[in-house]
C-alpha cells in the first residue's frame, strides 16, 4: 500500500483510528503544470472523522453550513454520509464472511472504540460556481475547529492541538445511473445529481468503492469501467424476476434487487502518478449490494477494470444523514 494515497496506517494506529480512504489533501503530491479547469457538473468531496465529546456540535455547524450552501449559485445538492461498515464481497472473501463486517464502524462508535467516520458531498453544475461559493474556507472556519481529537484526562476533556486529518478533492462525474437510464452527457449527469435518491428516512445503502489507477493511460481504464457500471445497474436476481427488479437479497440467499442509483467519480487532479476513483452506489440494504458480487455477470465485468487498479479495493458502506437539495 503507497501510503499517500490511503489514510497512513502509522497515523491511524498512532491515534487508535483507522478506515477506508483517501490521504488527506495536505499530504497529496501536486502536479507541476497549472491543471485544466474541471468541466461539466462537479463534486467537492470530503472525508473527515469527529471525536464523540464533539459530534454534536460539528453536526450542527455542517447543518447551518449546509443551509447556506444551497443558496449558492449552481448549487445541485449535498450529501453527508455516516460510514457504517465495510465491504467483504468486493475483496472476493469466502462467500461464509459476506455481511460480517455491515455494522463495524456503527458497533466502533457505540463501544467508543472509534469516532465518527463521515463522507461530505457537495454538488455544483459547474467548476466556477463551486468556487465562488467558497465552501473550502467556510468549511474550515465553521467546522474544522470540531476536528480536533479528544482525550479523557483527570481534569476533563483535552483536544489535540490540531485537527484531525481532512482529505477533499474535487471530483467529476464521468457516469452515472438509477434504475430509468445511464446517463453520460453533462446535461444528463447535471440532472442525476440535482435528484439525489437517498434520502435519510429511506434507510437506503451507500457504498464508496475507493480506488487508484496509473494517470497515464486512465482515460482508457475508463472505457473498461463504463460497462461495468451498466452491467452493476442493470443486473438483478432472479435475472427472469417479472417485476423487472429483483428480489430482497438476505445472508441465506443469493438474491438482489437492482442499485437505486450508480455513479463513476474522477479525481479532477492526479496524485503524483496515480488518479483517484470513487464508484458510489446506493442500494436498498447490504445484502443486495453483497450478493451483487457473487452474480458471474458482475465477476466478469469486474476483472478487466480490477486488473487496472494500483490501490484498492476499499469499499466501505455509508448511511445517509444529512440530505439537501437545489
Amino acid at each position: 500500500m503507497r501510503r499517500r494515497q490511503f489514510f497512513s496506517k502509522t497515523l491511524a494506529a498512532a491515534a487508535g483510528l483507522s478506515a477506508g480512504g483517501f490521504l488527506p489533501a495536505a499530504a497529496q503530491s501536486t502536479a507541476s503544470a497549472a491543471p485544466a479547469v474541471p468541466e461539466g457538473p462537479v463534486t467537492l468531496y470530503f472525508e473527515f472523522r469527529v471525536a464523540d465529546p464533539e459530534h454534536e456540535a460539528a453536526m450542527a455547524a455542517l447543518t447551518d453550513c449546509a443551509s447556506a450552501w444551497r443558496q449558492a449559485p449552481g448549487f445541485l445538492s449535498l450529501m453527508l454520509k455516516q460510514m457504517s461498515g465495510d465491504s467483504t464481497m468486493v475483496k472476493n472473501y469466502p462467500e461464509a464472511y459476506k455481511g460480517v463486517l455491515a455494522e463495524a464502524y456503527l458497533d466502533g462508535v457505540r463501544d467508543h472504540s472509534q469516532p465518527y467516520f463521515y463522507s461530505l458531498f457537495v454538488r455544483f453544475a459547474a467548476y466556477a460556481q463551486l468556487q465562488a461559493s467558497q465552501i473550502n474556507e467556510e468549511f474550515d472556519r465553521t467546522v474544522l475547529p470540531f476536528l480536533h481529537a479528544v482525550k479523557q484526562t483527570p481534569t476533563g476533556f483535552a483536544k489535540s492541538p490540531q485537527p484531525m486529518s481532512v482529505y477533499r478533492g474535487v471530483f467529476q462525474t464521468i457516469a452515472a445511473g438509477n434504475r430509468a437510464g445511464i446517463y453520460t452527457t453533462a446535461a444528463e449527469m447535471a440532472d442525476f445529481l440535482r435528484h439525489p435518491v437517498e434520502a435519510p428516512e429511506s434507510n437506503t445503502l451507500t457504498v464508496e468503492n475507493h480506488v487508484m489507477v496509473a494517470d497515464a493511460g486512465h482515460i482508457e481504464w475508463e472505457k473498461l469501467v463504463l460497462p461495468l457500471l451498466k452491467v452493476a445497474q442493470e443486473t438483478h436476481q432472479p435475472s427472469d424476476d417479472p417485476n423487472g427488479v429483483g428480489q430482497p437479497g438476505s445472508k441465506s440467499n443469493r438474491l438482489y434487487r437492482k442499485a437505486l442509483s450508480t455513479e463513476i467519480l474522477r479525481n479532477a487532479l492526479p496524485d503524483g502518478d496515480l488518479r483517484a476513483y470513487l464508484m458510489h452506489g446506493v442500494w436498498e440494504s447490504v445484502w443486495d449490494h453483497e450478493n451483487s458480487h457473487l452474480d458471474p455477470r458482475f465477476q466478469a465485468a469486474a476483472g478487466p477494470v480490477g486488473a487496472g487498479v494500483e490501490i484498492g479495493p476499499v469499499e466501505p458502506f455509508y448511511l445517509t444523514r444529512l440530505l439537501v437539495k437545489a
